[in-house]
C-alpha cells in the first residue's frame, strides 16, 4: 500500500465526507420544490503519533494532538447540490527531545457542486507550521500548499467518477522546509 502524506489523506477525507453528506441529504432535497440551505459545524480531536513529513528525520516520531474544526454550508435546490466549507486544523506534536511543532494557518477550503450528470469538486490546502526547540525558540518551518480538482459527468448515475467520465482532473502538492 502506498504511504500518503497527511495532507493527501485530508483531501481524501474531505471528498469522502462530501460524498457521505450527499448520500444523506440529496434524496430528501429532491422531493422539495424550494432550495434548502443549512450550515454545519463539527469539531473533534485525535491523539496522534507521527513524524513530521519531509522536514525532520522520518525516524523522529512524536506524540500530540490534531483538532479539526469543520464549518460550511449546504445548498440543495432540488436539482443542484452545493457544499462549501473549511476544515481548520490545530496541530501540536512533541518529540522525545522536547522539541515540538505547532501549526499556524492550517486549513482546507473546498467546494462540491453536483448538477447531474455534471459534478465538480475542488479543494485547496494551506498548512504552515513552526518547529521549536525544547526551550521554545523557533528553529524551522514547514509549509504545504496542495490542491485537487475533479470534474466528471456521471453517465451511469452511481455518484462516483468512473473511467471515461472524468473530463478534468489535477492535483498538486508542494512541501517547503525552512
Amino acid at each position: 500500500m502506498t504511504k500518503r502524506s497527511p495532507a493527501v489523506r485530508r483531501i481524501q477525507r474531505s471528498l469522502a465526507g462530501v460524498v457521505l453528506l450527499i448520500a444523506v441529504v440529496l434524496p430528501a432535497g429532491l422531493a422539495q420544490a424550494q432550495a434548502t440551505v443549512f450550515r454545519f459545524s463539527d469539531t473533534h480531536t485525535e491523539d496522534i503519533t507521527t513524524s513530521l513529513e519531509g522536514c525532520l528525520p522520518e525516524n523522529l516520531v512524536g506524540t500530540g494532538t490534531l483538532t479539526e474544526t469543520s464549518t460550511g454550508q449546504v445548498v440543495d435546490t432540488g436539482k443542484v447540490f452545493t457544499v462549501r466549507g473549511v476544515n481548520e486544523y490545530d496541530f501540536h506534536l512533541v518529540f522525545p527531545d522536547g522539541s515540538y511543532v505547532q501549526s499556524g494557518l492550517n486549513r482546507d477550503r473546498y467546494v462540491f457542486v453536483a448538477n447531474p450528470p455534471l459534478t465538480v469538486y475542488n479543494v485547496v490546502t494551506q498548512d504552515f507550521r513552526t518547529i521549536y526547540a525544547a526551550d521554545g525558540a523557533p528553529i524551522g518551518t514547514l509549509s504545504i500548499h496542495a490542491g485537487m480538482h475533479i470534474t466528471y459527468r456521471d453517465l451511469n448515475g452511481n455518484g462516483m467518477p468512473d473511467p471515461g467520465e472524468i473530463t478534468a482532473e489535477f492535483e498538486y502538492f508542494r512541501l517547503r522546509c525552512g
